[in-house]
């Protein structure tokens, strides 16, 4: 699996240089998060209607990952009432919804906000303690420098993170880098880096439960006048979204059968 993030640092308009497809999730984004803020269920309808209009479009792309945003939503919707009363069953009646769709790619934060929500409560922590600990080992070696932004990435969906060899590691990974560089638009600035970062992820094991999964690249692209400004922002990018879609997947050992 793969999945692409688009981000520029240049100071033209974002939405402008996005495909449609792009262009009709980020409405879709932007309506959703204001419908929440006031009810949950005008989410729902909001996603439904995006859902809807995406495969009228034909954006088969987009699908997957909002037909679990749907579910998700509802399951959300239904459960936020008994969030503070008793947020660990709550919480665990969206993320069992969440696991059957580990493999798409939603296009929201609501599984990572209810993930770290669970993890504040003594049940959840207990739920998932021998699934919850991370460690990466990366092909040709460690780079303290990316390992510094991916653990931060990984601690901020809920996940723990360890050195590789730590005995206290659940989940082990092997991945490595690809980076490339291109130029970019001419701007005021002098000529702009576009900067390619992708982080593969070969395999993740599940030691506890015995699990090895099918690995996934996640890519993001930044553009910026200096190479330097243009690979942190495309590193950062890309490690946020390879946390997000790694804890997906482990919800989906996590609640398996």
């Amino acid at each position: 699996m793969s999945v692409v993030v688009l981000l520029s640092l240049a100071h033209a308009g974002l939405l402008d240089s996005l495909d449609e497809p792009s262009r009709h999730l980020a409405g879709c984004q932007q309506a959703a998060a204001d419908a929440e803020s006031v009810d949950p269920q005008r989410a729902v309808g909001v996603w439904e209607a995006c859902l809807g209009e995406a495969d009228r479009l034909g954006y088969a792309e987009l699908l997957p990952g909002l037909r679990a945003q749907v579910a998700v939503e509802k399951a959300w919707a239904a459960a936020a009432p008994r969030f503070v009363t008793d947020p660990h069953h709550a919480a665990m009646e969206v993320l069992a919804v969440a696991a059957r769709w580990s493999t798409a790619d939603l296009p929201t934060d609501l599984v990572t906000r209810t993930f770290r929500g669970w993890m504040e409560t003594d049940e959840g922590r207990a739920y998932v303690e021998d699934v919850r600990t991370v460690s990466v080992t990366w092909e040709g070696g460690p780079d303290p420098r990316v390992d510094e932004v991916l653990r931060k990435a990984v601690q901020d969906v809920g996940l723990k993170w360890v050195s590789p060899g730590d005995p206290a590691a659940d989940t082990l990974i092997a991945a490595h880098l690809e980076v490339s560089h291109d130029a970019g638009a001419a701007s005021a600035q002098g000529q702009l880096v576009v900067t390619r970062t992708g982080l593969v992820f070969d395999k993740v094991r599940v030691r506890a439960r015995d699990a090895t999964l099918k690995g996934f690249t996640v890519s993001a692209s930044a553009e910026s006048p200096t190479a330097a400004e243009a690979d942190a922002a495309s590193l950062k990018v890309s490690a946020e979204a390879a946390a997000r879609t790694l804890l997906h997947r482990v919800l989906g050992v996590l609640f398996k059968g």
